[in-house]
């Protein structure tokens, strides 16, 4: 493990920003902090989890996969070596999750080559970042147990880095930096997971909502009284770091040229499930909320969650921009706590 004096740290990402595009938390005119392209004036460290999950680094919400010219089709993969900074535990396990499903079954060539050019760095959280975070609930926080790169944990004066892979070792290879005693460090960082998990309150209603879910228990009423609040913006999909889903349309840019775009959508959308026959498996706002909801808790495939608890990874984004307030937490919440659960 390395060691990293704080008043070293923008010396450092300086440093970075000589051989990466440095995203790091950035803050904006109107108070807002975001993960945006290193500016030494506006970086800060007085952040919390930042409003937007940064997926798409690897998934951006527009991007061409193939070009069409004179009847060749030709596959667009672009990839910029980018160094990620401060990102969250929930955030990494976003990224390991999505990264996962996306790939399981073919490979999908776009992504993986953005992920393979980007340098993951997490820092740990010393506890909940808001009232909506449930990391400790979904395993997936406060600090990062794999995926990362580098992780950075805060000890007062200085950081301490761990280096998670080859590609961490290698960013932080051309700077100086101290050695720690790894058995110091760890018992440093074991505090640290200590201390940051104990500040976070576990969320009993998560397990016991899935719990329910599995045994087909859940009260069908749920769905219909939250069906009928939302309003469709698809914001909680779009904060969310485990929701891939996409559209792909054809553009034509010009005589015999044109381009094939993917794009993020939504399952909360009327259009998404709908079939050319003009059939809809999903017609219902009620049935549409179901499904997304299910796939978080329930109905996911093993190998993606990344040891979490379920395809969720509790960052709170969806409860935090919901207008309506429709995010994780409200759903299972009214799943484990009402009374009219249906009985076998």
């Amino acid at each position: 493990m390395k060691k990293l004096a704080k008043s070293e740290l923008k010396n450092l990402l300086k440093h970075w920003a000589g051989e990466y595009r440095v995203l790091a938390p950035t803050l904006g005119t109107g108070g807002d902090c975001l993960l945006d392209t290193f500016d030494e004036s506006a970086f800060t460290l007085d952040y919390r989890k930042t409003p937007m999950f940064p997926k798409s680094v690897c998934f951006p919400q527009r991007e061409a996969i193939f070009s069409v010219e004179k009847g060749e089709y030709r596959e667009v993969i672009t990839a910029n070596q980018t160094l990620l900074f401060g990102i969250r535990s929930c955030d990494m396990m976003g990224l390991l999750q999505s990264a996962s499903f996306m790939t399981r079954d073919r490979r999908d060539v776009y992504s993986e080559a953005k992920r393979d050019a980007a340098v993951m760095v997490v820092i740990a959280c010393p506890g909940p970042q808001n009232e909506t975070c449930f990391c400790t609930t979904m395993q997936s926080g406060p600090v990062a147990g794999n995926g990362f790169d580098l992780q950075f944990l805060d000890a007062g004066e200085f950081f301490i880095i761990q280096i998670g892979s080859g590609k961490g070792k290698a960013a932080l290879s051309s700077f100086p930096l101290t050695d720690l005693d790894d058995d110091w460090a760890g018992e440093k960082v074991e505090v640290f997971r200590q201390r940051s998990v104990g500040a976070i309150a576990r969320v009993d209603a998560i397990p016991k909502a899935i719990n329910r879910l599995k045994d087909r228990t859940a009260d069908e009423g749920v769905w219909e009284r939250f069906g009928q609040k939302c309003i469709q913006c698809g914001g909680c999909a779009f904060v969310c770091p485990t929701c891939t889903c996409f559209n792909v349309c054809d553009h034509p840019t010009g005589p015999g040229q044109g381009l094939r775009e993917r794009s993020w959508d939504a399952c909360l959308f009327g259009g998404f499930t709908r079939e050319a026959s003009g059939h809809n498996p999903r017609p219902t706002q009620a049935l549409r909320l179901k499904r997304r909801h299910e796939h978080k808790l329930l109905d996911y495939n093993a190998a993606d969650i990344q040891e979490g608890l379920c395809g969720c990874t509790g960052c709170g984004r969806c409860s935090d921009f919901c207008p309506v307030h429709i995010g994780t937490l409200e759903v299972a919440g009214a799943i484990a706590e009402s009374d009219n659960h249906a009985k076998d």
